[in-house]
């Protein structure tokens, strides 16, 4: 795979422009100059094969050689909602949810919170999407969603199914059916869980409460875990629908 770099900007008079951190690691890092040939992609899904034209101290600018393309959607669109935790454990579940294919995430604030996700880090949070995407090969990055108390977010959701991880929750061959290709948000809460009050007003707005195991997992584990259950059940109902 050739190295790959974000670029969101369209082309202007037939070229593209690299400038910031992502010019620096193209020409600084990797030493890559005129001639040389890398792809980009904007966010969004298309991804453009180009040759670097010029190159300065912080800005590239790239020349297309060949087609744009176009990766699809995800065929089963899933947020995640969930409590960070502290330090640099939210850095992995970026990078493993962005590798899995998780549509979107939404830092959650709860009652037993520990982390308020203020400007600087959800910054820091784009940056490590976008790494992760350039490094799994996804064009498409993961939407991070503006911060969301948990009242707020059992109100403004569109999801088809909600579900909210509860050590009490229905065990995984009990989960509620999932349509295959239907959005759905899994959600997660901080160290120490939901309070009883916030799970009962889930509940009492329709929410489904969803065992990830018998052992306490951490929050980016249980975040992950999660997830790839959704999808893992998601998939499973696929098949018994087609069949």
């Amino acid at each position: 795979m050739a190295d790959r770099f974000y670029c969101p900007e369209p082309a202007q008079n037939g070229r593209y422009v690299i400038e910031g951190e992502e010019a620096r690691h193209l020409l600084r890092v990797l030493r890559l100059g005129p001639g040389d040939r890398i792809e980009i992609f904007d966010g969004q899904g298309r991804i453009t094969p180009v040759e670097i034209k010029e190159g300065g101290r912080d800005r590239a600018v790239l020349e297309a050689v060949g087609d744009t393309r176009e990766e699809p959607g995800a065929s089963q669109p899933i947020t995640l909602a969930t409590a960070i935790p502290k330090g640099d454990r939210f850095d992995w579940l970026i990078e493993k949810t962005t590798e899995i294919g998780v549509t979107t995430l939404i830092p959650l604030i709860t009652e037993r919170s520990v982390v308020d996700p203020r400007a600087s880090k959800l910054d820091r949070m784009r940056k490590r999407i976008i790494e992760a995407a350039k490094q799994c090969g996804r064009s498409r990055l993961m939407e991070l969603a503006p911060p969301l108390t948990w009242p707020a977010l059992l109100t403004s959701t569109s999801a088809c199914l909600t579900c909210v991880s509860h050590p009490g929750g229905r065990a995984f061959q009990d989960w509620p059916s999932i349509e295959s290709g239907k959005p759905l948000l899994m959600a997660v809460g901080p160290e120490g869980g939901f309070s009883d009050q916030e799970i009962e007003l889930a509940t009492e707005k329709g929410w489904h409460t969803v065992s990830l195991g018998s052992t306490i997992l951490r929050v980016e584990t249980a975040g992950l875990v999660a997830t790839t259950l959704a999808m893992a059940h998601a998939g499973l109902a696929g098949q018994r629908s087609s069949s």
